[in-house]
């Protein structure tokens, strides 16, 4: 998994420099963004995954939250990113919705990024001692979470499971 991280973070950073240039984009873009749409291919695990996006003094937390059992089909998802992130180091251009590119930004920027699988789930930990990183982290979470109200909204309610 510590592959898989460090893949996407790289392929984020390098497309974060062109994002800025990109304009305003769909937040979310499950159909056309091309770390996204990768969700997609498991819609039985896409449909029984939780998202939450917390706010922390300096960054964010998120937390992703699937049924144990569905723990392989987790992975193949990560392992998804990985080809993708690979296919964006190789220099292929891949079409990003605005949480990918702000991802990208935040890793330019020097937000330390730390991530932790859980027996169900993969926590993130996005951090910085610099304020103006800080603030970015926390305008990049607070996004999120609108838009993740909004898609829950749209979308008949937010995904509940057991553990």
């Amino acid at each position: 998994m510590k592959k898989i991280v460090t893949m996407l973070v790289l392929a984020f950073a390098l497309l974060g420099a062109g994002a800025a240039l990109a304009g305003e984009k769909a937040w979310l873009d499950l159909e056309n963004c091309g770390m996204c749409k990768n969700l997609l291919t498991d819609k039985d695990l896409f449909e029984h995954m939780t998202w939450d996006t917390y706010l922390l003094s300096n960054g964010s937390m998120e937390v992703t939250t699937y049924p144990a059992s569905y723990d392989e089909r987790f992975k193949k998802l990560m392992a998804t990113f990985e080809a993708c992130g690979a296919k964006m180091m190789s220099g292929e251009q891949i079409p990003m919705c605005g949480m990918c590119n702000s991802y990208g930004q935040l890793m330019m920027a020097g937000a330390k990024m730390d991530q932790v699988q859980t027996k169900a789930g993969w926590v993130t930990v996005m951090t910085s001692q610099d304020p103006k990183v800080v603030a970015m982290i926390r305008t990049h979470a607070e996004r999120t979470i609108e838009e993740y109200a909004k898609y829950a909204a749209a979308n008949g309610g937010a995904h509940e499971h057991a553990h």
